[in-house]
């Protein structure tokens, strides 16, 4: 083999009358080592990330990624050398540094797009980017440390859910409809219908047989409910998703850009920012849209990380005149805003619009809580001037007392009426508020 090597390079060479290919290459002054150097490693780290095994092939071999793109100038500029002085001096395409160069390039093309790809899993990759800043990028999420499902020092929990293994399903069976995805509950459904007809017309001997494949694959179709399930945490400052099996997922709040999560059937949520986060079975997913929207962005934007909720206001289902919507009754007054306005009502507290859809304003003001009054009662007004609500100063308006706050609420002012009632949550703060209202 080095004798044919050292034939190859001592051959006369086309390029220029008189000059050997290893005359051609001394021209080049160390550029053709640097080509030939540069093949081992780029062979390497497209092996490991090729495998199943990617990360830990990564992992077991810190010192490949840094090496690859500490010497990425010197390869580049030896590619671009030889790519100009073969269109230069019009080089065969069998000169062998050539064919080097030509290969290498490709051996980095094909490195970048496996690189990207591997990127892709874990983050938003953009489509400009390099292959270093792939590697780099890629080494770097995955020496990061795993998600972690405890709250961190200083980080408050907003919202927890588990998904839709709940005790509360065996007592209300009823609901386990409501709580599958469309597609599963199309699948559960059309076993029942055909586990009927086979009951009717299949002969005897070979009911047991169909009965024995339904019930199967039902219980394939509940293994794959569940294994896809999990627990969902948003807190101050992440989102996190830990799944049945496997390793938790997180993203960080503050990198979500506005169309970085999305919704799926009723149950699946996608989340792209710094990391990538899919949860397959969030039993409140539309909900918990709806938080992630808030809390990723001012005014809610780490605002719970004071870990106080406002507790000096009442919020509840009412009625204006004929006009349905939710009152947000506090010490100076009350609110109004009327029922179906619930994007208007975001839009009003964000400052931009957003693609959800389907939910209330109740849901919003809940979410505002997190804010100290001030912000809270500013927020307030914006939501009503956005959805032709009402407010009502309390010197103005007058309580009538009655039943209990948990079965009616009546306030007057100027000729019009505002009924309705509260949770059991929130009568101790509707019962406080309401004592000091003129009667």
């Amino acid at each position: 083999m080095l004798a044919g090597a050292m034939s190859e390079r001592s051959r006369p060479s086309a390029v220029l009358p008189g000059l050997t290919v290893a005359d051609v290459e001394r021209q080049l002054e160390g550029r053709a080592e640097i080509l030939a150097a540069a093949r081992r490693p780029h062979a390497e780290l497209r092996k490991a990330l090729s495998g199943p095994r990617w990360r830990r092939a990564l992992m077991r071999h810190p010192e490949r990624v840094p090496a690859l793109v500490a010497e990425s100038r010197s390869v580049e500029e030896a590619l671009e050398r030889v790519q100009r002085r073969a269109e230069l001096e019009a080089w065969p395409d069998d000169t062998p540094v050539l064919r080097e160069a030509r290969a290498l390039a490709a051996q980095r093309e094909r490195l970048k797009r496996l690189a990207r790809r591997r990127l892709d899993v874990l983050t938003v990759a953009p489509a400009d980017v390099s292959l270093e800043e792939a590697l780099t990028r890629l080494d770097a999420l995955v020496r990061q440390p795993a998600a972690s499902w405890a709250l961190k020092p200083g980080e408050m929990l907003v919202f927890e859910d588990d998904t839709w293994l709940h005790l509360d399903r065996i007592r209300r069976p009823a609901t386990w409809k409501q709580e599958l995805s469309p597609r599963m509950t199309l699948a559960v459904g059309t076993l029942a219908a055909l586990g009927f007809l086979l009951l009717l017309f299949v002969p005897k001997p070979m009911t047991s047989w169909a009965n024995g494949f339904l019930v199967t694959l039902t219980l394939a179709i509940t293994a794959s409910q569940f294994l896809s399930a999990g627990r969902l945490r948003l807190t101050s400052e992440r989102l996190i998703w830990a799944p049945v099996l496997g390793a938790p997922q997180e993203v960080r709040l503050g990198s979500i850009p506005p169309d970085g999560f999305r919704l799926e059937d009723t149950m699946g949520l996608r989340v792209e920012g710094e990391r990538r986060l899919h949860a397959r079975s969030v039993r409140r997913a539309p909900e918990v849209a709806l938080l992630v929207e808030l809390h990723r962005q001012p005014p809610l934007r780490g605002a719970a990380r004071a870990g106080v909720r406002l507790d000096t206001v009442a919020v509840f289902p009412a009625k204006l005149g004929k006009r349905k919507g939710f009152c947000v009754l506090g010490p100076q007054g009350l609110s109004f805003i009327p029922e179906g306005k619930g994007p208007q009502a975001l839009r009003a507290v964000t400052g931009h619009p957003s693609a959800l859809r389907h939910f209330e304003s109740d849901q919003v003001l809940d979410a505002l809580r997190w804010l100290p009054e001030a912000e809270f009662d500013a927020c307030v007004m914006r939501m009503v001037e956005a959805t032709g609500g009402a407010a009502w100063a309390r010197v103005d308006a007058r309580y009538v007392p009655g039943p209990p706050v948990w079965r009616r609420i009546r306030i007057e002012h100027a000729g019009l009426t505002l009924t309705g009632r509260v949770q059991w949550d929130q009568e101790g703060a509707a019962e406080r508020l309401l004592r000091d209202w003129p009667r």
